[in-house]
């Protein structure tokens, strides 16, 4: 027998001789099978991450398979979009389960839990030319120099990766730099303002001679 709709089908079965019969009924339950989808696999900067399964039939459940620590589920472990925290960094398997009646299907899901890096652009300050040697405290991340905001242009000596560069402006004015690491999947950055005044100019008069007592 073959159903058009999954759900409870009665059937019954009628045997016939003559003027007699009888007749029993079966029921049969088709169950629709479900196909387990817990998402792709992903990097992930921080503890906390939201599981992406795609339910299809069933009931779904997130278990741990395997990682550095523990793993707990917000709100809870039935929910396929669920948050998992995890006690420490490092790389985990997930596993969505499906079961429909007694059908089931899972799938795998592989999430690296990285640590947030956090820049440290320096200090800026105030440079009576234009051109200021930059101070960040390197980190683990590969880092960059850019020019967030200012009235001109800006260069960095010998380039823009390098944390203690010689940046150098157009023109005088009030610029901010940002200094953003990035590492694995995580990125961070931190502004610094720097206030690059023009020198100013000073004449302190001609040459003279004088007689003494003049």
């Amino acid at each position: 027998v073959t159903a058009t709709e999954y759900g409870k089908k009665v059937f019954t079965w009628i045997v016939s001789s003559g003027f007699c019969s009888d007749s029993s009924d079966v029921s049969v339950e088709f169950l629709q099978p479900p196909v387990a989808n817990a998402g792709s696999n992903q990097n992930n900067c921080g503890r906390e991450y939201f599981l992406r399964a795609v339910p299809s039939s069933g009931t779904g459940t997130w278990t741990r398979v395997s990682g550095p620590g523990t793993a707990s589920f917000s709100p809870d472990n039935h929910d396929p979009l669920a948050k998992v925290t995890v006690s420490a960094f490092g790389t985990y398997v997930f596993r969505w389960t499906e079961v429909n009646g007694t059908c089931s299907s899972s799938a795998t899901v592989t999430i690296v839990f990285f640590e947030q890096i956090a820049a440290n652009a320096g200090n800026g300050g105030d440079e009576c030319d234009l051109n200021f040697r930059l101070n960040a405290v390197p980190g683990t991340g590969n880092g960059t120099w850019s020019l967030v905001n200012g009235p001109g242009t800006a260069t960095f000596s010998p380039d823009n990766h390098q944390y203690n560069a010689l940046v150098s402006v157009t023109v005088p004015g009030s610029y901010d730099l940002e200094w953003r690491e990035v590492s694995n999947n995580c990125s961070s950055g931190d502004i610094i303002r720097v206030n690059f005044h023009p020198a100013p100019y000073v004449s302190a008069g001609s040459d003279v001679s004088i007689c003494t007592g003049g």
